[in-house]
């Protein structure tokens, strides 16, 4: 394994880091879920396996309580899945991750609290720690993801582009992690702490 590829969803604003990977695959909510997975893991195959998946987009955040079918008066809260593709990918289609089985090493996951589960939603669709274990079992791949929201600059833009004004924006830089960041592994679906939070 030598390879390395980036997944960016459009809709997260800027153009994805040309540094980081071998390859980047750009979708959008045109893309299914399902022709993209395949077509990552088809790569995959053909490169000898993945060292590393970076996987670029939105995260869906809500105060929506699952398990009470409510909308709790409190700020939103992240673990709802990830805009990417037509479909989003979730607890309810974690299992497409199959494809990516033995053939990719580390997922990480550059996305708004991917990671996170309220205290309400703990075993429902909105748990996002164990979306993350799911597809950590599915996959039998590390996957690193972090459970507050992320901040991002997407105007990184290169001399040329300046020169150019170009209005596309430049690449994504994420920066340093926010928050807590978390480590899952088909050993460790749990979760392990990988990051701990700054002290107040």
């Amino acid at each position: 394994m030598a390879s390395s590829m980036t997944i960016h969803d459009r809709r997260l604003a800027g153009n994805a880091p040309g540094n980081l990977a071998d390859n980047t695959y750009t979708v959008d909510g045109t893309v299914p879920i399902g022709h993209a997975i395949g077509w990552i893991a088809e790569c995959a195959r053909r490169s000898g396996g993945l060292t590393d998946l970076y996987v670029m987009c939105h995260g869906f955040e809500s105060s929506m309580n699952y398990g009470q079918q409510m909308s709790m008066n409190t700020a939103a809260r992240g673990g709802f899945g990830l805009q990417l593709c037509t479909e989003g990918l979730s607890l309810y289609n974690a299992t497409l991750t199959s494809a990516f089985k033995d053939r990719i090493r580390k997922i990480t996951v550059f996305s708004c609290a991917a990671a996170d589960t309220a205290p309400y939603n703990v075993g429902t669709a909105a748990d996002g720690m164990r979306f993350c274990g799911e597809i950590a079992l599915w996959s039998n791949a590390e996957v690193v993801a972090a459970v507050e929201t992320q901040y991002y600059d997407p105007s990184h833009r290169t001399l040329w582009q300046w020169l150019l004004r170009s209005n596309k924006g430049g690449s994504i830089d994420f920066g340093d992690w926010e928050g807590p960041v978390y480590r899952f592994t088909p050993a460790t679906p749990h979760g392990t702490l990988l990051k701990a939070p700054p002290p107040q």
